[in-house]
């Protein structure tokens, strides 16, 4: 009877992704050949209840393969038809004079067309001015060029910029995995029901523990997938400003101009910098003259003393000198 089962359990596994991989894309095609070898695997780890099965197993390898490598039909499943998945992303940055006005008005210009904050920051008061907030939206895809439109319409906008990311294969290869993984599941299931055995039903039940468990993986996947697709994420940033940054030709003459301006503003920076370094430094220098001048004077009056001795000696000398030559001279 457990001879059977395994038999039984090699034959439906290796049909069961037969069937499931003559109704793909060429993507699906890659991602059938991935469980195919997987399940073989499992029917010798998992469902091998006997060792004299080994040979058989060999034989179903073999044709599994042949199985997964037949040609496929031109015709590819409506569920894999549904348009090319699409992610899209934007920045966007604003100058505006009515600040507080102007981040309700984008606030309600989310809200209208479906969207949330994923995060939002205002940094700054309103009585020194220079404020500034930082959006991160998520814009149904379906109403993402409509706000887009409409976003561009307040304040002053500096910069944009659009990502467009085009995950189809990836999207297509993990609902191939997917419908794989759950016919798997449903071979096991029917196996496990017929199960007469403990041993035989510990090892169904190990399988099917881990075909679960890669169904929720790419299950959540999917969902992530999904998120991004039907919602777009916008990052939006916003200045508060007394006047409007002028935009101006990207000339020979504008980057000329641009450069030295750059220039004397960066010569400014670091004459700046320098003065706060001397300012930081002025009260260590001042206690290290202090200390050297001391320590000079120290050295300096040393120096001096065995000159003085010196001389000393040498009047000395002389008038000692100068006597004898007075009582020889009587």
């Amino acid at each position: 009877m457990r001879r059977r089962i395994a038999i039984l359990l090699a034959v439906l596994l290796a049909t069961g992704m037969f069937s499931t991989g003559c109704g793909g894309t060429s993507d699906g095609a890659s991602a059938d050949a991935y469980d195919m070898s997987g399940s073989t695997k499992a029917l010798e780890s998992g469902a091998g209840f006997d060792s004299e099965l080994g040979s058989f197993y060999a034989d179903t390898n073999e044709i599994a393969q042949e199985q997964v490598e037949a040609p496929k039909e031109e015709s590819v499943d409506s569920e894999y038809t549904t348009g090319r998945k699409i992610i899209y992303s934007s920045n966007i940055s604003i100058e505006t004079k009515n600040f507080d006005e102007d981040i309700v008005a984008i606030k309600k210009l989310v809200q209208s067309n479906g969207g949330y904050y994923e995060s939002s920051s205002i940094t700054g008061t309103a009585e020194y001015g220079g404020r500034y907030a930082n959006y991160t939206a998520r814009i149904p895809s379906a109403k993402y060029q409509a706000f887009m439109d409409s976003v561009g319409d307040i304040g002053s906008v500096t910069s944009s910029d659009e990502a467009v990311e085009d995950i189809t294969s990836n999207y297509v290869d993990v609902q191939a995995r997917l419908k794989s993984l759950r016919t798997k599941l449903e071979r096991l299931q029917e196996l496990e029901a017929n199960a007469e055995t403990v041993e035989d039903l510990l090892n169904i039940e190990d399988r099917i523990n881990d075909v679960q468990y890669d169904i929720e993986n790419y299950t959540a996947q999917l969902k992530v997938l999904d998120d991004k697709i039907d919602y777009c994420t916008v990052s939006i940033h916003v200045d508060e400003v007394i006047t409007y940054t002028e935009i101006k030709a990207d000339t020979f003459w504008n980057r000329f101009v641009e450069a030295i301006g750059d220039s004397l503003s960066g010569f400014v920076t670091f004459l700046q910098g320098l003065v706060i370094v001397i300012v930081y430094i002025l009260p260590y220098a001042i206690v290290g003259v202090i200390i050297a001048g001391i320590v000079l004077f120290m050295i300096k009056k040393k120096g001096t003393a065995p000159k003085k001795l010196h001389i000393l000696k040498k009047d000395k000398t002389h008038l000692s000198n100068s006597g004898k030559d007075e009582t020889n001279s009587n």
